[in-house]
């Protein structure tokens, strides 16, 4: 399924870079893996190949684009009923898709600029800052997650230093 070289994501573990794949037997039964090196030096996972689809891996993004998009577009108005406003932005990152999960990004962050967020919100907001920091890192090879989440964090201040238009009214459309 994946080769050597290949940047992935697992949904637990973060970004990775397949380096080889090994066949193991236990309990006699014999199965392929592919070994992934997670990204910062935090180790390698070894993935069942048959059951990497299952796992929700992916390919990692192949450039920024993606999270500059999502940021380039006017934030969404968020619910102002905190209960609401979590269910639809876990409903929204439940895939972790990047595209999703960069407008989440900067959906809470634009929120956390004009109104508090959450303690919920906030770790929803940490973690997608850690998903994606990963992600970059490991699609720019010469970037650390530190480097990379600095760099995530220039963009989401840039968002919101750039004049865009308000995010409409709960219950409007934008015109």
């Amino acid at each position: 399924m994946y080769s050597r070289g290949d940047q992935i994501i697992h949904p637990r573990y973060g970004a990775g870079t397949v380096v080889g794949k090994k066949k193991l037997t236990f309990k006699g039964k014999t199965r392929n893996y592919h070994i992934v090196e997670l990204v910062g030096d935090r180790g390698e996972v070894m993935i069942p190949v048959e059951a990497a689809t299952d796992m929700n891996i992916r390919p990692a993004i192949e450039d920024l684009s993606i999270i500059e998009q999502s940021f380039a577009l006017p934030p969404s108005q968020l619910s102002d009923d905190y209960r609401s406003r979590q269910a639809a932005i876990q409903k929204q990152i439940q895939d972790r898709d990047p595209e999703a999960m960069a407008t989440a990004l900067r959906d809470l962050f634009w929120r956390e600029q004009t109104d508090k967020l959450t303690s919920v919100e906030l770790k929803i907001k940490s973690s997608l800052m850690k998903m994606l920091s990963h992600e970059i890192a490991v699609i720019c090879a010469d970037m650390t997650i530190d480097q990379a989440n600095s760099h995530l964090t220039q963009m989401l201040y840039r968002m919101v230093q750039e004049p865009k238009d308000a995010p409409p009214e709960e219950g409007t459309e934008a015109l």
